[in-house]
């Protein structure tokens, strides 16, 4: 096992928390053909919770051992993404919920990693608040969530994308050009994350979750690998991930959806009597009935293009196009001689020639009208803020609030200590506009 270690930036010593001694209990969900890999570290009495690009879920708690430090361990399938929530005071009116965040080598924050084969990454300390009251400058709604991911590097914590190898290329996600490919491409969403502010829907207030959606991860109940967040799971609820990677066999974009799932209901599109088969899949073993084997890993892709190929030549051809009506077997267009042309011609008759139709006069170019330039506190949000807060996850911030957050430097955002007193105000009219 390749064991990764951090030497620690020494850290504010946190008070001691009531936790279940020597309970590391761990949610076992290790599929037979996904290796093992851990994520370790050192907290003030806290659950370290994971969350699965899968719907899979698993927990540990860390262990009392007299200390102001208290170790956990959690064992994590390679292969697969997660993200990382820690609590402490669970359960009591002083419950915290800190999302983790993490900097790639752009400086970008990132809440999403995959860890490779046997990669075992140490976190180090990882300060946390231990009351709602030491959360107050980074909870400002009091809800005991903080409103932004608490950024590792940021606190003297470790980070796992500098020890995580996720395509097993030699070297560390944070220096690979493509951060060992584990990111989402452009247009992909996050399922556990469906405004990117880094708070994950399970805890983000802002996530409307539909009645399919039990745990409110952002994945209906149906391609939920654990629908209701159990913690002794098996997260194996998959019903089609026949090779134990831990997704579907048709998420190619590793999102938790099939891929010809459009709608993003949890199933295919094609199926429409929501069975989980493709309507024409009658022997049911997850494929249409008409693949080859060698068709099968684009099944799902290739049976939308064949349905809506433009040719024309399928019998259901909706295509209203002439160019593509022209190509229908059953049309016949041109042929002068056949009875069933669809222009009407007689068999063996010339259509007269009808007048032209004199051209009409040109309509007057009307006046574009001018694009309205964005208002002030919507350019400064753009410049400023946007690329760590949505506008819709910091509505109802205040002048005030946003004021204290940068004076504290909250995520980080002491940089933003140059803003006029004008410039925040304005910022917070464009949130609550």
């Amino acid at each position: 096992m390749n064991i990764r270690t951090l030497i620690m930036i020494p850290s504010l010593a946190m008070g001691l928390m009531a936790c279940n001694p020597g309970d590391t209990t761990l949610s076992q969900g290790d599929t037979p053909a996904t290796a093992l890999a851990a994520i370790q570290g050192t907290v003030p009495g806290t659950v370290i919770e994971a969350y699965g690009d899968n719907g899979s879920y698993y927990v540990v708690d860390s262990e009392q051992n007299g200390t102001a430090r208290h170790p956990f361990n959690l064992k994590l399938p390679a292969g697969i993404g997660f993200r990382l929530v820690m609590i402490t005071n669970e359960g009591t009116p002083e419950q915290v919920v800190t999302p983790l965040g993490f900097r790639d080598s752009t400086g970008k924050i990132r809440t999403r990693f995959v860890l490779g084969k046997d990669d075992n990454v140490d976190l180090g300390f990882v300060p946390l608040p231990m009351s709602k009251n030491e959360a107050a400058d980074l909870d400002l709604d009091g809800d005991g969530v903080l409103d932004s991911v608490m950024v590792l590097d940021d606190v003297g914590a470790g980070n796992p994308l500098v020890f995580a190898d996720a395509d097993e290329d030699g070297v560390s996600d944070w220096n690979d050009d493509d951060h060992g490919g584990y990111q989402y491409g452009q247009g992909t969403v996050d399922p556990q994350d469906h405004d990117g502010d880094g708070v994950i829907n399970r805890y983000d207030r802002d996530y409307q979750a539909p009645p399919t959606d039990s745990d409110r991860d952002g994945l209906p109940d149906n391609v939920d690998a654990n629908p209701r967040n159990e913690r002794d799971h098996d997260n194996r609820g998959l019903r089609f991930d026949r090779d134990g990677d831990g997704y579907l066999d048709d998420d190619r974009d590793r999102d938790g959806y099939h891929d010809d799932d459009k709608d993003r209901d949890g199933y295919h599109d094609d199926d429409h009597d929501r069975d989980g088969y493709h309507d024409d899949d009658r022997d049911h073993d997850g494929y249409h009935d008409g693949d080859s084997a060698g068709d099968r890993s684009s099944s799902s892709s290739r049976h939308e293009e064949d349905e809506h190929a433009t040719n024309g030549r399928h019998d259901d051809d909706d295509d209203s196009h002439d160019e593509d009506r022209r190509d229908h077997e059953d049309d016949h267009y041109g042929d002068r001689s056949h009875e069933d042309d669809d222009e009407g011609h007689v068999s063996g008759q010339v259509p007269s020639q009808p007048s032209p139709t004199p051209a009409p006069a040109p309509a007057p170019t009307p006046t574009p009208t001018p694009t309205p330039a964005p208002a002030p506190g919507e350019a400064l949000f753009a410049s400023n803020c946007s690329g760590c807060h949505s506008a819709t996850s910091l509505s109802g911030r205040s002048a005030a609030m946003i004021s204290s957050a940068i004076s504290a430097n909250r995520g980080g955002m002491g940089f933003l200590a140059t803003l006029t007193t004008t410039e925040i105000q304005q910022i917070a009219d464009y949130l609550n506009q």
